[in-house]
């Protein structure tokens, strides 16, 4: 009898003890998991915030802002996992530091492939009436706005890339299906849920680009109607100044439009309070 109760008394220590362990691992798995989550939100919330900075950018004065903000968001991600991580390194934290990189890495070039044409187009070279009969400079200004209409379509497809590309990482790796879910509602809810798609018009944007191209091309293919006097065109055939004055008036008109447009790719939505 004292043997039975003594191998009872063995069993409810051995139970007790394992539910303990067992409640300590399910508490350490779901800190682990909320830290992961908070890495890769944080992470995602970095890169936001570098291209809030470079919407809100006066192109002519500062062309090489986006280089700076590449520095910058590079430091301000390299320095989240120490910031973050509480406790030992483990395996889902290093999955999440990867992802973070890359995804870093995927923001850059979409920020680079967006804002770079518009430093371009802002240089004074794109308007230099003394290069408009020089095929160099075409061939560079017809790249530049290839390079903008690229531009423009990433612009418009940002929110919707950023969330096909967090969704592609986070699947890349060895995360539980829960765990996935859990990542995405995390960065989802600290991040995404406070911003949508602006007002960007790739339709207006497409409409400024086709009359610069028109009127770059009209120069270039007419170097015998006009000679450039003290920086000012002078055109010897009337027809021709009459149309190119036309269009560089409504592309003068559509300037300021056309950066206003790079402002609002992403922008940050209205919350209302549950309790109004």
């Amino acid at each position: 009898m004292k043997k039975v109760l003594a191998v009872i008394a063995v069993l409810v220590i051995a139970i007790v003890v394992g539910l303990y362990g067992l409640n300590n691992y399910r508490k350490t798995q779901k800190q682990q998991l909320e830290m992961t989550s908070h890495l890769l939100a944080s992470c995602v919330n970095q890169g936001v915030l570098s291209l809030f900075r470079l919407q809100a950018n006066d192109w002519k004065q500062n062309p090489e802002f986006y280089l700076q903000q590449q520095r910058a968001l590079n430091e301000a991600v390299e320095a989240l996992p120490q910031k973050i991580l509480d406790g030992k390194l483990f395996k889902e934290w290093k999955y999440a530091v990867d992802i973070c990189d890359k995804l870093t890495r995927n923001s850059n070039l979409q920020h680079i492939t967006i804002f770079r044409p518009l430093a371009d187009l802002a240089s004074f070279e794109m308007s230099d009436a003394t290069t408009f009969k020089n095929r160099k400079s075409l061939r560079k200004r017809k790249k530049t706005i290839g390079a903008l209409r690229e531009s423009a379509q990433a612009a418009d497809r940002y929110l919707k890339d950023l969330r096909s590309d967090i969704n592609t990482q986070v699947q890349t790796y060895g995360f539980s299906a829960e765990e996935k879910a859990f990542i995405q509602k995390q960065i989802n809810t600290e991040v995404l849920d406070y911003y949508q798609q602006g007002n960007f018009s790739l339709n207006s944007v497409n409409v400024y680009l086709e009359r610069l191209s028109s009127f770059y091309k009209l120069m270039a293919e007419n170097p015998k109607a006009y000679t450039v006097r003290s920086g000012s065109l002078y055109f010897y055939n009337p027809e021709l100044r009459g149309k190119v004055e036309g269009l560089n008036r409504v592309i003068l008109q559509g300037e300021n439009a056309f950066f206003a447009n790079y402002t609002q790719i992403l922008v940050r939505k209205q919350i209302s309070s549950p309790g109004l």
